[in-house]
């Protein structure tokens, strides 16, 4: 999320985490690795770097005062002495304490002001470096430059951080590759390794680091969360964490806008308005691409998840999956019809940023050697790629929230379980025609459905099952 400084106060719901961090740092007793593992957008990356930020701040403060102390003299522990951790379940079983308990008076934070922190902000840190994936994993290559990096002495600040987002994508001689540098990493390197599923990172590097749990709010926390810290209204705030599937960062990011109100549409319509947006959506990632200075800040738009909140294209996707679900039939040839074209949309959207791409490094090119040209036309490649296929992944998941509701309703009747709390007239009316069964075969199709995509099966193949699967059909 990017509400606010670089600070812990800024990072909403997370109080364990943060009070695990800033008591090992009152104690003088930092690891020199990190996993930071928990669902997507609850805070992990934000507080990595809020972490960071804190590390490098040229004038730390203490608690709520604001009160300026002396930069500390942190030291990581020894690689035999960090808390040996083999999966997220094996972690330890600390619980959150009161936010009251956590950043009291004496725990330290970043100022968020000085150059230091405003680097961190702007990931232009010099002795802050990220490693994302290049296309769908993070590569030996990465680790290895990486292992460059840790040997020099820090530039500018206290600390040569490294930041792996997300940790659970490196390869298996990537990660091997960064295991051999864990146990030769110099003192005043500090590793965050950030990770949806922890279980896909190797048990000796999990060995080897210390395990901060992020906690996994109940949308009705999360709302209540986004609503205090925004002012919004509980409609507002109960739409806007709809549309971006409960998603609390993006909810936080979306909640500070103001966006329009959009009614839901009948299926035949919302079909149409989904695939309009949709191209829509590439227009405009096409006029920002054009538009970046470099390719580095091209490559830069293509691949930030922001990109994806463009709020008229939830809002349609959202009124297509529900008419999807409360239609009472649906056509034998829709599954086959829609999937095709829906995709062909995707395609020929893949194909138009291409083109731009192909413009604007065109038009820099003297400005890059060719082996630089040749890497950065490959990155653009996966990019454009995963932008695409995060749409197919963004309807799946929207259809899962949906049967999950469905499933929680049905056995709860508790509104507040819901996701979409917005739709919860629609949610009871589907528990009474849809029921139980429908919901669980639903949740277990969707989940297999999105683990096949992830493994690159065919999403022509995975769609047409998927929709074929919903309601009875008329000739």
């Amino acid at each position: 999320m990017k509400t606010g400084s670089l600070r812990f106060a800024n990072i909403h719901l997370q109080e364990g985490p943060i009070g695990l961090l800033t008591s090992s740092l009152r104690k003088g007793r930092l690891s020199q690795t990190y996993i930071f593992a928990g669902a997507r957008s609850v805070g992990k990356t934000r507080l990595a770097k809020t972490f960071a930020a804190l590390l490098q701040c040229l004038e730390p403060v203490t608690g709520p005062d604001g009160s300026a102390e002396d930069a500390p003299s942190w030291r990581p522990r020894p690689t035999s002495d960090v808390v040996s951790v083999g999966s997220a379940e094996d972690a330890p079983s600390w619980r959150p304490r009161p936010t009251s308990d956590v950043v009291s008076v004496g725990s330290p934070d970043a100022c968020g002001k000085c150059l230091s922190c405003r680097r961190v902000m702007a990931g232009s840190h010099p002795d802050v470096t990220f490693l994302r994936p290049q296309g769908a994993e993070i590569r030996v290559a990465q680790v290895r430059q990486m292992q460059e990096l840790a040997l020099l002495h820090p530039y500018l600040g206290k600390w040569r951080i490294f930041i792996i987002d997300p940790a659970d994508r490196l390869n298996e001689s990537s990660a091997n590759s960064l295991l051999k540098i864990l146990e030769e990493a110099p003192e005043k390197v500090v590793f965050i390794l950030v990770a949806e599923q922890v279980e896909r990172v190797l048990p000796t590097i999990r060995s080897r680091a210390e395990t901060v749990l992020f906690q996994n709010p109940s949308h009705h926390a999360a709302r209540e969360a986004i609503a205090r810290v925004t002012g919004r209204p509980a409609d507002e705030v109960a739409r806007v964490y709809s549309l971006t599937e409960g998603a609390f960062g993006a909810a936080l990011n979306l909640a500070a806008q103001d966006l329009p109100v959009t009614g839901l549409l009948p299926l035949r319509e919302a079909q149409v308005r989904f695939l309009e947006d949709l191209e829509r959506f590439s227009g405009q990632v096409q006029e920002r691409v054009n538009e970046a200075p470099s390719l580095e800040a091209a490559l830069a738009v293509v691949e930030d998840p922001d990109l994806l909140l463009f709020p008229p294209l939830l809002a349609s996707r959202k009124s297509l999956v529900r008419g999807l679900l409360l239609a009472e039939s649906l056509p034998a040839a829709f599954p086959v019809l829609f999937s095709r074209v829906f995709l062909d949309v995707l395609d020929k959207a893949r194909k138009g940023l291409d083109k731009v791409l192909e413009t604007v490094i065109a038009r820099q090119k003297s400005a890059y050697a060719a082996e630089i040209l040749k890497e950065m036309d490959r990155q653009f490649g996966m990019a454009v790629q995963n932008l695409f296929q995060a749409q197919v992944v963004g309807l799946l998941e929207c259809l899962r929230h949906w049967n999950e509701d469905l499933f929680h309703f049905s056995h709860t009747a508790d509104e507040t379980w819901l996701l979409n709390l917005d739709r919860k007239d629609d949610i009871m009316a589907l528990s009474l025609v849809r029921g139980l069964g429908f919901a669980e075969s639903g949740i277990q199709l969707l989940s297999r459905s999105l683990e096949l995509l992830s493994r690159n099966v065919q999403p022509v193949l995975l769609l047409e099952h998927v929709l074929s699967s919903i309601g009875g059909r008329t000739p």
